[in-house]
């Protein structure tokens, strides 16, 4: 049998004919009589849907150790969080520090909230952070898990607003895993709650599971999404990425010096990231989950080690820690469970409407986040979207390194001292250097760091910039002698882009005056004065102007 298609016939019609050849050839190959084909075809999609809803449905089953290794898991992250963010308590929670109240709320979108607004003394704000700590031990040890959890996720995200500007995707991902972790059975194993309460079960299904698992596949499909492009696409993406003037360690300014290994790595991560949560949804095997669960957490272990991206990579094997399958593929079914449960506690009937009620809610309002995020990158939410929105903490904002580019840039501290040294006043004192500081991003103290001065060249970061100047100059004067005081400090931000480089490798070497050596018209270098104390008359000029591109471009990119 042949078919012939005019140049002219429109593409459905060579579609139709090619899947009515299949069918026919089916047919012939079965004896079936033609006038069953439409039956043959409908059942053959109607099967497909089944499956692929009944894996769905698989999927979202969580066991029950499962969520014992995310309770466990998420419990020492919290106390990680408390403990490394007292290196710069002063300088973040103080009055006096980066961070003024009367700054950061009016920096702050609607409906952020923080226990740590209700009293800015520093005792309080260390009640929070020894709270933060106490409700991880409390997580990891299984007691009172519900109750624990709920607490975290109030103290995780009173920090989070406290020091917003030092936030990154992982901080916000942290707070939308503990909220819909609220209403998961977490310590229904390997806890002091099974002791205590002979808590039962083998698999947990449900809404809240569902949305949890939903939680987590979304973040890499929106990752995923928004790196097709022409630096993703042609390969070239991490090797930029991994500079330490962009985002890599040490280790990752070494992983980047191979053009062959980025590029394969960096096809590597835009497959995973979309194929991985498709294969984990609807593959209906549970090896094959379990195996998915496990490339992503290698996938983290090797974001920990190569970029500067804080706690986001411990956040995300958390994550993965509960959805991966532990036992073997015939686990008991959810209605005996659940029956189980309704017998041993009657008050679940009146408790599990009002649960799942507030997860369709919060669900519906995730949802609206994510819609606004993916369809409108420049009009402004409405007031009380956004209120709801961040009330609840759930912004869905998963663009990360979405938009790079072969560009490298740096942030210096220059400081003019009482005894007329000149430090960088960023990197602990040490000699100051305008031109590719060694390290760069990572010669930083922390990550936390990092992201400040990161995004300080945006334009909404710019009423925080003279209160950020000032708290720098405050923290330094506080702990060193009065001959070693600040006299002035001047905070510049320096940006290089290299068109047609393939890797940070491949950038040139910038002379003493910050210029590219062999400069060519394919480099551009731009430096501007973001900051000063003691603070300046403020002006409109190229610096305001810049601000206000900068402020366009990165309403198409997301937190880091």
């Amino acid at each position: 049998m042949v078919l012939y298609f005019p140049e002219t016939a429109p593409s459905e019609a060579k579609i139709t004919s090619l899947w009515y050849l299949v069918v026919v050839s089916i047919s012939i190959s079965y004896k079936k009589p033609l006038e069953t084909l439409d039956v043959m075809a409908s059942s053959y999609l109607t099967s497909v849907i089944a499956r692929l809803s009944t894996s769905a449905r698989s999927a979202a089953q969580l066991d029950r150790e499962s969520l014992a290794a995310f309770r466990i898991a998420a419990g020492a992250i919290l106390v990680a969080d408390a403990i490394l963010r007292t290196r710069d308590f002063w300088l973040f929670f103080s009055p006096t520090g980066i961070f003024p109240l009367t700054k950061l709320q009016a920096y702050l979108e609607p409906g952020c909230w923080s226990l740590n607004f209700l009293n800015e003394d520093i005792w309080w704000q260390g009640t929070i952070l020894a709270t933060e700590a106490i409700a991880g031990l409390s997580l990891m040890a299984g007691y009172l898990s519900s109750l624990s959890c709920v607490v975290a996720w109030i103290v995780w995200t009173s920090i989070l607003r406290r020091t917003e500007p030092a936030s990154n995707a992982g901080d916000f991902w942290m707070a939308s895993l503990l909220f819909w972790g609220m209403f998961l059975p977490l310590g229904n194993t390997f806890s002091l709650d099974k002791q205590l309460h002979k808590k039962n079960g083998y698999v947990i299904c449900g809404f809240a599971p569902a949305v949890f698992v939903a939680q987590v596949l979304v973040v890499y499909l929106y990752a995923g999404i928004s790196k097709l492009n022409g630096d993703w696409l042609n390969g070239s993406a991490l090797g930029y990425i991994l500079s330490v003037h962009d985002h890599g360690t040490w280790a990752g300014e070494l992983l980047g010096s191979s053009k062959i290994i980025t590029c394969m790595f960096t096809i590597f991560t835009l497959a995973l990231e979309i194929i991985g949560p498709i294969l984990f949804l609807f593959c209906g095997n549970r090896t094959v989950r379990r195996a998915v669960a496990i490339l992503f957490i290698f996938f983290h272990i090797g974001i920990w080690i190569n970029l500067s991206v804080g706690i986001f990579a411990p956040i995300g094997i958390s994550a993965w820690l509960a959805l991966m399958p532990w036992g073997p593929n015939s686990s008991p079914s959810c209605p005996g469970d659940f029956a189980q449960h309704r017998n041993t506690a009657r008050l679940r009937q009146y408790v599990s409407p009002i649960k799942n009620t507030t997860v369709a809610i919060s669900f519906f309002i995730a949802g609206l986040s994510l819609f606004y995020n993916t369809t409108s990158e420049t009009e402004k939410r409405s007031y009380w979207i956004s209120a709801a929105i961040n009330a609840v903490t759930l912004e869905q904002s998963w663009g990360m390194f979405g938009d790079v580019g072969p560009q490298e840039q740096w942030v210096t501290g220059k400081a003019t001292l009482e005894d007329d040294s000149v430090v960088d006043l960023l990197r602990k004192g040490r000699a100051f250097c305008d031109v590719r500081p060694q390290g760069g991003f990572s010669s930083l103290p922390n990550h936390r760091w990092h992201k400040i001065f990161w995004e300080l060249p945006k334009a909404r970061q710019a009423p925080l910039r003279e209160a950020i100047a000032a708290g720098i100059v405050a923290d330094w004067n506080r702990r060193k002698p009065t001959s070693k005081a600040v006299r002035s400090l001047e905070i510049y931000y320096t940006q290089v882009i290299h068109e047609g480089k393939g890797t940070s490798q491949d950038f040139p070497e910038l002379t003493r005056s910050g210029v590219p050596q062999n400069f060519s018209p394919d480099s551009t270098l731009r430096q501007w004065l973001l900051a000063t104390w003691p603070p300046r008359k403020a002006g409109a000029g190229n610096l305001d102007r810049f601000l206000k591109e900068t402020d366009r471009q990165s309403k198409k990119k997301n937190l880091n």
